[in-house]
């Protein structure tokens, strides 16, 4: 998938699709799953590592009942 540079108030940063971060980060599929799910993303959302990073640690240390 291509990639595409955010506009310039963003500082130019990278976004790419998500799928592309889950082969970079070397992200299993069900936890994939439950960050898309967690995060209400679909297949082929464009976000930036930082944000990709953030949403993964968050769902991967949150509390199993979602508190």
């Amino acid at each position: 998938m291509a990639e595409k540079k955010a506009a310039a108030k963003d500082g130019g940063v990278i976004l790419k699709p998500i799928e592309d971060w889950k082969k970079l980060h070397k992200v299993r599929d069900a936890v994939f799953e439950g960050l898309k799910a967690a995060n209400g993303w679909r297949n082929g959302k464009q976000v930036t590592e930082k944000e990709f990073k953030a949403a993964h640690h968050a769902f991967s240390n949150g509390a199993a009942d979602g508190r």
